[in-house]
C-alpha cells in the first residue's frame, strides 16, 4: 500500500482508525518513536523559563547617512529647529558661538554646514566663544550582534544584472526557456519587494552601526534647546564620526657629547674621544 493509499473518511471516524492503524502496520511502523517524539515536544514546552517574550517594535524608518549632503540635510534641519526656539530672542543681541566636542571629520564638517545654514535664516552667530553655546556632539554605536542581512548582496537582485539577463532571455530564447526566464524574473522582483518592505530602500539596508548626534543650546549651565538625530552608517565609515587618534610624540634624536683633551706632547695630536 502507498502513501496514497491511505485517506480521512469525515463520516467513519473508526474507519479512520483502523486504516490509519493498517497504513502504520505496512510501512512498519510503530507508535513508540511517536509517542517519545510527543514526550519530548512536551517537555520542552513545559521547560521554557517563565520570563517574558521577546517582541519586536513596530516598523518604523531610520535614515542612513552615506554622503557629505546627507550632513547637510541633517544641517538645515537642524538649524531650522534652532531658528524656531530662539524666534522671540531680541535679532543680534545673543550671538551664538557654534563649537564641537571633538575633532572628528563629521563634528568639523558639519559645524561648518550647521553654521552657514543658521546664517541663512538670519540668527547671529559669533566667531569667538559667547555666553551662548550651540555644541555639536556625537556618538557612535556599534552592536556586536550580527543582522540577518549580513550576508546579503550589497544591491537588489533584480536592479542590473539579473534583469538585463531576463531581459535578454525573454527576447532571444525559445517559448521554454523565456518561460523560465520569466519565472525567474518574478521571483527576483518578489524578493526586491520583500527586501524593500523589510529592510528599507537604502542600499544594504540596516547595519550594525549606528551614530547619535545631538546639538545643545546652552547659556551657562543651563540647556535652553537640544535636538538629537540617529542615523545608520556603514561600519567602515565609523572612523569619521570618531575622535582622531593623538599623533604619538616623535622619539627624541640620541645626543652625544665630545670632550676635548689637551694634548701631552707639542708633536702629538690627539682627536676628540666621545664620552
Amino acid at each position: 500500500m502507498g502513501l496514497g493509499a491511505w485517506r480521512y473518511d469525515s463520516l467513519r471516524p473508526d474507519l479512520n482508525d483502523c486504516c490509519f492503524m493498517n497504513f502504520l502496520c505496512a510501512h512498519h511502523w510503530s507508535w513508540r518513536p511517536l509517542l517519545a517524539l510527543t514526550a519530548t515536544l512536551a517537555l520542552a514546552g513545559c521547560s521554557s523559563l517563565d520570563v517574558p517574550r521577546a517582541d519586536n517594535y513596530p516598523a518604523s524608518d531610520q535614515k542612513k547617512a552615506r554622503a557629505v549632503h546627507h550632513w547637510d540635510v541633517l544641517a538645515d534641519d537642524v538649524a531650522g529647529r534652532i531658528a524656531d526656539k530662539i524666534r522671540q530672542w531680541p535679532p543680534g543681541e545673543y550671538p551664538i558661538h557654534v563649537s564641537t566636542v571633538s575633532d572628528a571629520s563629521f563634528n568639523q564638517g558639519f559645524r561648518k554646514l550647521l553654521s552657514t545654514r543658521l546664517l541663512d535664516r538670519g540668527v547671529a552667530l559669533s566667531t569667538q566663544p559667547s555666553g551662548v553655546q550651540l555644541v555639536v556632539e556625537t556618538q557612535v554605536v556599534q552592536h556586536p550582534a550580527p543582522t540577518m542581512n549580513l550576508n546579503r548582496a550589497p544591491m537588489p537582485v533584480t536592479r542590473l544584472a539579473l534583469g538585463i539577463a531576463v531581459a535578454r532571455d525573454l527576447v532571444h530564447a525559445p517559448p521554454a526557456a523565456a518561460s523560465v526566464a520569466g519565472s525567474l524574473g518574478a521571483m527576483a522582483l518578489l524578493a526586491d519587494a520583500t527586501s524593500y518592505l523589510t529592510e528599507g530602500g537604502a542600499s544594504g539596508g540596516p547595519t550594525r552601526t549606528e551614530v547619535l548626534i545631538t546639538t545643545s543650546l546652552e547659556n551657562a549651565d543651563r540647556y535652553l534647546a537640544r535636538t538629537a538625530d540617529v542615523y545608520y552608517i556603514e561600519d567602515a565609515d565609523a572612523v569619521l564620526y570618531q575622535a582622531k587618534e593623538p599623533t604619538p610624540p616623535a622619539q627624541p634624536v640620541p645626543l652625544k657629547s665630545w670632550r676635548v683633551v689637551a694634548p701631552t706632547n707639542t708633536n702629538t695630536v690627539v682627536p676628540l674621544t666621545p664620552y
